[in-house]
């Protein structure tokens, strides 16, 4: 047998600092990769990109670009931060702040991709839960950061 049929707490911990850091790497290069990408668009002058339909595309793939770095450096945060704790977190809030991280700039993306005129393409719509899932994670982030030690 590799180990204990019921982790430790330590190993859950050693396992969300790990998810942590693998996510937030993954976006920190995913997105700014992604930056590259929009700056070529921009600087060969991809009409597709830089039309007047392209407006409301370029200000989406911005945010997409600006929410996944942001939420990358949070993983990453949230990875160097968890040992010091003075209460374990819950899986959920790693779960949400995953969900979160992939929904939000995927929302943003997929309605860019998909924009109609103005209008963001229905991608959109993953944006809202995804931030939801952001704020319940951060919540109890907070709760586990204000605990007694011990707690």
């Amino acid at each position: 047998m590799s180990g204990p049929a019921h982790p430790q707490p330590a190993d859950n911990e050693r396992r969300a600092q790990l998810l942590h850091l693998r996510v937030g790497a993954a976006a920190l290069f995913g997105f700014a990769a992604l930056g590259v990408v929009l700056e070529s668009l921009h600087a060969f002058k991809a009409p597709w990109y830089l039309g007047v339909a392209g407006e409301t595309r370029r200000f989406l793939f911005t945010l997409a670009h600006a929410h996944g770095i942001g939420l990358g450096l949070v993983n990453l945060g949230l990875a160097a931060a968890l040992p010091l704790l003075p209460r374990r977190l819950p899986a959920a809030a790693s779960a949400c702040l995953v969900a979160g991280t992939l929904l939000v700039p995927a929302g943003f993306f997929a309605g860019g991709l998909y924009a109609h005129g103005g209008d963001p393409g229905l991608g959109a719509l993953l944006v809202p839960p995804g931030a939801l899932l952001v704020l319940i994670a951060l919540g109890l982030v907070l709760r586990a950061a204000l605990a007694r030690d011990g707690g």
